[in-house]
């Protein structure tokens, strides 16, 4: 792969508008056409590169590259399982070996990490490529940018993570480095394969007492530990609301079991004055353990016989609470108030020098790791596990929708994906379309 190493960056123009979304521009002398790449990518365009079009002008050929869904791959940094890691190594290495079938240069790729972009539908890497003869890269610049994507992009497995950097600070070879990349997956696969997640298998001695969106507990080998939902949003079925506006609490018999007691701070029931506040101290769902409902009922019902079901015990309904934003949020510096229903985060702060980024989205359970800059709960309706990210640049800030499924709306106006679109103070941003609704606000 050696070749020359010709800078072409900065004859490359980035643009966008919101009809087209975002491309890139560069031309080149008409002299300076490979035409056996040009008519084989023009017939067949490979996956690994961005699709273009072309013009000729002054003796010139411009090409055009439309970004499309394609993300910049420094959007997804973070950390990534070692099939995940490897499978992106597969995708960054192989076009370079296989764009001969297309009469095509490795050369003549922008080997830059700023110019690799993310499919993450697909999983997959394309590169810019200029077809010219001349070629614009080599193999030191392959080196670099391999190096660079190291740094971006971290392993949960420290031993692969030391054998990529081992093998791309050596005498980088591609070849030699997939097939290590196969023998260690393919080494590591039994292990992993047998490896439980405790995130998803609990351990077999504790059975967690969590209750699913159903209203259901958790399935257990104890009889009757299934709680039947009452219908009624934050109130068990042992607790039964009065045509008076009094809620009467039932404390549970001794002999009877109790799957889950919810001690949430804030469950809302919607009422056309605003929010229903069921009480409670911590203003988190919390889950209790065998040995902590027991706790409860003595607590509730310390001089009941064990043979007789306590008297019902009435107390006052909480009185419904207006929490929408009637009091503003302060912004302690720059980022995002938030201006839409009041159980998401209230302030986005924003700390960012000239060049970096900012990624927002949702936090992912199946990968139990944060990914984002800063995330929203997994629960979070609309918002995408990686929605949209805000840069710095000279000028100010811009916002990018990561191709998101819901997309980020500014004033209202859907953003097309991949394209930056500049933030002025007091301006509307919306992460989907459930409530994700901020205020930008640079102090």
């Amino acid at each position: 792969m050696k070749g020359m190493n010709i800078d072409m960056n900065s004859r490359i123009q980035s643009k966008s508008d919101f009809l087209t979304g975002s491309f890139l521009v560069t031309r080149i002398p008409e002299d300076e056409l490979d035409r056996n790449a040009f008519y084989t990518t023009l017939a067949d365009c490979p996956d690994f590169i961005l699709p273009f079009h072309h013009k000729s002008i002054e003796g010139q050929i411009e090409f055009v590259y439309q970004i499309g869904t394609h993300n910049r791959l420094q959007y997804f940094t973070g950390s990534f399982t070692p099939k995940e890691y490897s499978e992106l190594w597969v995708s960054i290495i192989n076009p370079l070996l296989e764009c001969g079938d297309w009469f095509m240069n490795p050369c003549s790729f922008i080997l830059d990490v700023d110019y690799l972009y993310f499919d993450k539908k697909r999983k997959t890497v394309s590169y810019v490529y200029i077809p010219s003869t001349r070629g614009c890269s080599g193999y030191d610049a392959f080196k670099e940018m391999a190096a660079d994507v190291v740094k971006m992009i971290t392993v949960t497995d420290a031993v692969l993570e030391n054998k990529v950097l081992r093998s791309i600070m050596k005498d980088f070879n591609p070849n030699e480095f997939l097939k290590m990349l196969r023998e260690y997956i393919a080494e590591s696969k039994p292990a992993e394969e047998k490896s439980e997640d405790p995130e998803q298998q609990p351990e077999r001695e504790f059975i967690p007492l969590s209750v699913k969106e159903s209203g259901c507990a958790e399935e257990s080998n104890e009889p009757d530990s299934c709680i039947p939902d009452s219908g009624v949003e934050g109130v068990s079925e042992d607790t039964k609301e009065s045509p008076d506006g009094f809620i009467i609490s039932i404390p549970l018999c001794k002999d009877e079991q109790i799957k889950e007691k919810e001690h949430s701070g804030r469950k809302k029931e919607k009422d056309s004055g605003g929010y229903k506040v069921f009480g409670g101290w911590s203003g988190r769902k919390r889950e209790l353990r065998q040995e902590d409902s027991q706790n409860i009922i003595q607590l509730e019902a310390p001089e009941q016989e064990a043979d007789k079901c306590p008297m019902p015990v009435i107390t006052k309904q909480a009185e419904v609470i207006d929490i929408t934003q009637s009091t503003p949020v302060m912004m302690n510096g720059t980022g995002l108030r938030y201006v839409g229903r009041a159980h998401l985060p209230q302030a986005i702060q924003i700390k960012i020098a000239e060049g970096e980024i900012f990624t927002i989205g949702r936090f992912d359970a199946n990968i139990g790791r944060q990914q984002s800059s800063f995330e929203f709960d997994k629960k979070t309706k609309a918002v995408s596990r990686r929605h949209a990210v805000i840069e710095r640049g000279m000028s100010g800030y811009n916002i990018i929708d990561l191709s998101s499924s819901a997309g980020t709306y500014v004033n209202d106006r859907k953003l097309p994906p991949n394209t930056p679109y500049g933030l002025e103070t007091g301006c509307r941003v919306s992460f989907g379309n459930s409530g994700a609704d901020y205020v930008w606000e640079v102090s």
